[in-house]
């Protein structure tokens, strides 16, 4: 039993996600401490705007194709899908690109965060395009033991970069062109091994390409305004108080990632799952599956969160260095937050799967527009970065209540016992049988 929970799909999962964060954890370590805080402050913004114009083209097409292609009959039907995918992406790559051109170059903005983000966003999302549908189409044929090699191998090359850095001393300019180049790389070194494939081209997709846009308007926007919603503080922070404010709100920030990587980990997992069960009507099990999930998750980031409470100076210190001592008070509120993630996950994994994209997207736009208007009276108020942190766990407990009442009919109400029986204490008696196997 215990043999078979280790190598399943979510063990996999979690496996390389807990990898390439902490591997992502050193390399933000290295940006931290190498670049000045203005600097750090620019590689987060242009990591901030690259997510959110990749979430905008994700959004229309990852999650769709995931899921028709989970319920897929045939070959003939999936690389129909994977054709779809392809001519979808690399389109919309264009549209963005032409979009985004006119502002990144000639919109003057005088404002230093943003300097990295005007001159390689567009460089970068072409560039990332191979690795990414290298990743969606791993992810649903759940293939998951080589998703975990692309991944771990991507961030441990970025590692292996940022090792050359310390001794050649790139600049922050360079370290981005290689960023760009490396997920290039990596894409197409998949497609060489047939693990990225092009699917059906030559042959009319209309109907296909219709299919996967008439859902992904609803899941692009939804990923669209989660990636402002995580993102709205560091954009509005660097507007208000400039680049050296960013970088100290984002090293925190980036440590509770760390509590979202096993959440992320079974929300992949569970999507295809959660869409069978929906298309089968079996309500008990979904409820049953949403129960055990968030309960585990709760008792598995728990720990966690107690040792970045405790220790925040400490942790904040070994990542990114003294000159972000400021960043150990808000470690300890994102916590607080961070408590909320599993339960807030999985409502709109399951509002997705459900083919009720609509009601995931009203959710997160409350989300948003709550999480903008609380930063904005927050440093209106003079509170700083503080009140904009304690401002995210009112957004995301907010979040929660509209997930839980758009469920309503699969859910009910929360009921603690499935909770605690299926999630908190599975988790505590797996964790007891393993010494013993």
């Amino acid at each position: 039993m215990i043999k078979k929970i280790l190598y399943s799909n979510t063990s996999w999962s979690l496996f390389s996600n807990g990898t390439t964060a902490l591997l992502g954890f050193v390399n933000l370590g290295f940006i931290a401490h190498q670049y000045s805080r203005d600097d750090a402050g620019k590689w987060f913004m242009l990591l901030t705007v690259y997510t959110l114009l990749e979430m905008l083209r994700s959004g229309w097409v990852q999650t769709p194709f995931v899921r028709y292609f989970a319920v897929s009959i045939n070959h003939e039907e999936k690389n129909r899908l994977i054709g779809a995918s392809w001519q979808l992406l690399l389109g919309f790559t264009i549209i963005i690109a032409l979009l985004a051109l006119p502002f990144m170059y000639f919109f003057k903005l005088d404002n230093g965060a943003f300097l990295l983000a005007k001159r390689f966003t567009i460089f970068w999302l072409f560039s990332a395009l191979p690795y990414q549908l290298l990743q969606w189409q791993l992810q649903a044929s759940q293939l998951f033991k080589k998703l975990a090699v692309v991944k771990i191998f991507f961030a441990a090359g970025f590692t292996i970069l940022l090792l050359f850095q310390v001794k050649l001393r790139f600049s922050i300019e360079t370290v981005v062109l290689l960023y760009g180049c490396l997920q290039f790389g990596i894409g197409m070194v998949g497609s060489i091994f047939g693990w990225l494939r092009f699917g059906t081209w030559k042959t009319n997709l209309q109907i296909e390409r219709r299919r996967l846009s008439a859902f992904g308007r609803y899941s692009m926007f939804t990923m669209v305004t989660s990636s402002l919603l995580r993102s709205s503080d560091q954009f509005i922070i660097a507007l208000w108080l400039g680049p050296a404010a960013v970088a100290v709100y984002s090293v925190p920030q980036k440590l509770i990632e760390a509590i979202e990587i096993p959440v992320r980990s079974f929300a992949s997992v569970t999507m295809p799952k959660a869409a069978s069960l929906f298309q089968q009507q079996k309500s008990e099990e979904l409820k049953l599956l949403f129960y055990k999930q968030c309960g585990f998750l709760t008792a598995l980031i728990f720990p966690m969160l107690v040792v970045f409470l405790i220790f925040p100076s400490h942790i904040v210190n070994l990542l990114g260095g003294g000159k972000y001592h400021e960043s150990a008070l808000l470690l300890q509120i994102f916590c607080f937050y961070a408590a909320l993630i599993p339960i807030d996950r999985f409502c709109g994994v399951l509002l997705d799967a459900g083919n009720r994209p609509q009601k995931n997207t009203m959710k997160v736009l409350i989300m948003l527009a709550t999480n903008v208007s609380l930063d904005v009276f927050a440093l209106w108020m003079g509170a700083g970065i503080y009140g904009v942190a304690a401002g995210s766990t009112i957004t995301f407990l907010l979040g929660v209540i509209v997930g839980w009442v758009q469920l309503k009919d699969v859910l009910d109400t929360f009921a603690i016992k499935l909770f605690w029986k299926h999630g908190v204490l599975a988790s505590v008696n797996l964790l007891r049988k393993i010494p013993a196997a």
